[in-house]
């Protein structure tokens, strides 16, 4: 496990759900960056917790928030600028490490139907927003992990999921919010040279349906 993570995006549902348990099962500092996340995030006192107020478009706030840090997860990367300003930012500091989440479908990957679904589901220039990132992330100098996330719900008994490589067909059309977090803590545990420079569709398996069964 990292000592000292970076976490982006901090304020949102994965993210706090992967802060509590890092402060829960590990040691690692976290640094939680983000929008008034001073303000959204109702955390006890921690002095392994530094908070942040900041926007992924601020160069020189996120290079210091990078200090000593080893890991960075970014929670949201619907926006190329910002991605793009998050990989200088890690380039300049001389952070490698990157686990990013993005959308399933960015590597073409996902099935005629539950692809079309999701495109007839979600605005056009959120989609657009995701490819782009991801390619950004790509074509970095990043020790990056992408993780291509299928449709989303909550479930706290549900942590169960499975990573599917690059140039494999990913039909998992959902996963739960608690599985991701768990899937992230695993790749934090891991090996690291499992996941560097890949990519992986994260879904529940056998979920091989033409839209999330709770739709």
């Amino acid at each position: 496990m990292a000592k000292k993570i970076l976490i982006l995006g901090a304020a949102g549902e994965i993210a706090r759900m992967l802060t509590d348990r890092l402060l829960a099962e590990s040691d690692a500092e976290l640094v939680l960056y983000g929008r008034n996340v001073s303000q959204r995030l109702a955390l006890e006192e921690n002095s392994r917790i530094k908070l942040v107020d900041g926007t992924f478009g601020e160069s020189e706030k996120l290079e210091a928030a990078l200090a000593g840090v080893d890991v960075v997860y970014l929670n949201s990367m619907s926006s190329p600028a910002d991605t793009a300003s998050v990989v200088q930012a890690l380039e300049k500091a001389g952070v490698k490490r990157l686990l990013g989440a993005t959308i399933a479908g960015v590597e073409d990957e996902v099935p005629y139907e539950l692809a079309t679904w999701t495109k007839n589901s979600l605005p056009a220039s959120y989609i657009k927003g995701e490819y782009d990132s991801a390619k950004i992330v790509r074509d970095s100098n990043l020790d990056y992990t992408l993780l291509r996330l299928t449709w989303l719900f909550n479930d706290e008994s549900d942590r169960e999921y499975e990573l599917v490589p690059s140039g494999v067909e990913f039909a998992d059309a959902e996963v739960s919010r608690q599985a991701i977090t768990q899937a992230i803590l695993d790749i934090l545990n891991g090996e690291e040279s499992e996941y560097v420079r890949k990519s992986f569709g994260l879904g529940k398996p056998n979920t091989h349906y033409g839209k999330p069964s709770f739709y």
